[in-house]
């Protein structure tokens, strides 16, 4: 059975970003580019300002209450995985949730130490730490975003279902079992106290 999960706005957001965020790291070591580059990153910076605040008044699984960011779930979730005993999640799982939170963030502070770098500093803000700082949290972004893919298809292996073309239809695998917990924003199923 399908669900619609992913509202058109989530779905446009997400391959904008990818490709606002391709052509900016495709275009970062180049001078001639440099306008390129800068404007891919007002665009990505945009984008990522205007997803938080659709995660705070969107409906459904776009909201970031149905996804907490939980490191203490995606630990466990994560070992779940590897005993085989994950459960399948219509929204973001523990650790998609925990890389949507720091894609977001490593995100915000690339495109912000970028705008420094690119306006040659502001005020008491030095241009060459904010060069340093987009450097590496650009590199940062782009392991989280490397192991956001690999997780996607390793969740879309063990679970039977397209998660890629989910975010290009809306729509997602869904059974029983997924039913029941959708209501909730707990990872697991609640033991019963023993009396």
């Amino acid at each position: 059975m399908l669900r619609y999960v992913w509202d058109p706005f989530i779905r446009i957001f997400h391959w904008s970003l990818v490709a606002a965020f391709s052509y900016a790291f495709y275009t970062h070591s180049s001078m001639w580019d440099r306008l390129h580059h800068a404007y891919a990153g007002y665009i990505a910076g945009t984008l990522i300002v205007a997803r938080i605040i659709w995660g705070i008044v969107a409906t459904g699984y776009a909201n970031f209450q149905r996804f907490p960011l939980n490191p203490i779930w995606a630990f466990k979730y994560f070992f779940k995985l590897l005993k085989g005993t994950a459960r399948h999640y219509i929204g973001h799982n523990p650790i998609g949730s925990l890389a949507i939170y720091a894609m977001l963030g490593l995100g915000i502070i690339a495109v912000g130490s970028g705008c420094i770098v690119y306006n040659s500093g502001w005020g008491f803000i030095d241009a060459d730490m904010s060069q340093v700082i987009h450097h590496y949290v650009t590199w940062g972004w782009l392991a989280v975003v490397v192991v956001h893919v690999l997780g996607v298809l390793f969740e879309s292996f063990i679970h039977h279902d397209n998660l890629i073309w989910a975010m290009i239809t809306g729509s997602k695998r869904v059974c029983s079992i997924d039913e029941r917990f959708s209501q909730r924003n707990t990872p697991f199923p609640r033991r019963k106290k023993a009396r």
